[in-house]
This record gives structure tokens, C-alpha cells and sequence, in this order.
């Protein structure tokens, strides 16, 4: 619509949504998904390249770049999900957050989200890079967008529920890796009761 409406006045129309946060913006090293009129891209070339360290263009037709951006951010928000899962699961086996991340920063899994969103978990402190409101927000929308196009995601249904539950633990406004909050406490896949306290309330999986 605004594209349209742009274009009808007869001016250009390009979108650039990023795939960064709040370091990269201030190291200049984003990444723009951009889409529309190709002139405008040109004429934006230099500011783009002052902020950030590539620039990808899917052609004229106005939302490709939103759409790319809502699968990139669908995979992180999926792949920090899990990340979450893990770490609750080692220090419930009795191991800790930080034997887990070293493992995997080790391996063919290390990236750099997995490095400082994992040591994030181990202190369970989470400084704001990327809120846990906006990755549930992008999920929604991303799930909306896939229910439009007749496709059928549920790891990341099951990971949207994950973020969903950590905002309702009041983790809105934390870094998006407070969702490993939804597990410190209490999420479960089968209620128990502590020993000795037959009327403890647990916090039951919904998937």
C-alpha cells in the first residue's frame, strides 16, 4: 500500500529492513534486505554502505525484503529456542550452561549468538541487544505469513509459545535471550510435585 501510493505521486519506493542489532549498528556492520525500485537503491548505496557491511536486493516488488527479514529472524528466534532447551536440559542432567555453549562453540553448531546468548543464559542476565518482545513479534508475524501462504511451521509454533511465556514471566523488555527464563522456571513436560508437598501447583507443558 504505502509502495503504491509512493509510486503514484511519482516518487521511488525501497525498503531496507536490517538483519543486526544494537552492536553491529554501531560497529556499521549490518546486513540490508532490500527490496523495490532499483533507482532508489542506487541513490542509497553509499548511506547503506556507511551502516553496514552487505546489502542484498530481491528485486522490485516492495515486501521481499520484510518477508526475508521475518525468515531470518524466524530461524534465530527457532534457533535460540533451542539453544534454551539445551541448557535447561544440561543443568538438569547435572552438567552446567557454560559446558554446554563451550561444547558447541567447539563444533560445526559455534556462531556467535550461540557464544553470547549462551553465556547470557549461564549468568541469566540479559542486557537488551534485541528485546524478547520484538523476537515473539517477528515470530507472530512470521507464523501469520506462513498461514497466508498455506504452510504449516511447527518448530517454530512450538518456539513462539516458548517466547510467548517468557513475556508472561515479565522478560518483555530483555534481551531475547530471556527466553530460557521459560524454563528456570518451571517449564515442564509433565507435572510433579515437590517431595513431601502433594498440593505444590506445576507448571505443565502446552507445547
Amino acid at each position: 500500500v504505502m509502495s503504491a501510493a509512493v509510486r503514484a505521486k511519482g516518487g521511488l519506493f525501497l525498503e531496507a529492513p536490517v538483519s543486526g542489532s544494537k552492536q553491529p549498528a554501531a560497529d556499521g556492520s549490518l546486513i540490508f534486505l532490500c527490496s523495490g525500485d532499483a533507482e532508489a537503491l542506487d541513490r542509497a548505496e553509499m548511506g547503506l554502505d556507511a551502516m553496514g557491511k552487505a546489502t542484498h536486493y530481491y528485486g522490485p516488488q516492495a515486501g521481499l525484503g520484510t518477508r526475508m527479514k521475518l525468515a531470518v529472524n524466524l530461524v534465530m528466534g527457532a534457533q535460540l529456542a533451542a539453544l534454551a532447551e539445551g541448557v535447561a536440559l544440561a543443568e538438569r542432567a547435572g552438567l552446567t550452561a557454560d559446558d554446554l555453549v563451550t561444547v558447541l562453540t567447539e563444533g560445526a553448531m559455534a556462531s556467535p549468538m550461540v557464544k553470547l546468548k549462551g553465556k547470557a543464559m549461564a549468568a541469566r542476565a540479559y542486557p537488551p541487544a534485541f528485546p524478547l518482545k520484538h523476537a515473539q513479534k517477528d515470530l507472530r508475524f512470521a507464523l501469520g505469513l506462513a498461514d497466508d501462504l498455506g504452510l504449516g511451521l511447527p518448530v517454530s509454533a512450538a518456539a513462539n509459545e516458548l517466547y510467548k511465556r517468557a513475556k508472561g514471566e515479565g522478560f518483555s523488555d530483555a534481551d531475547f535471550a530471556a527466553v530460557a527464563e521459560a524454563y528456570a522456571r518451571g517449564y515442564r513436560a509433565h507435572p510433579k510435585t515437590a517431595p513431601g508437598d502433594e498440593s505444590a501447583e506445576s507448571v505443565e507443558a502446552t507445547g
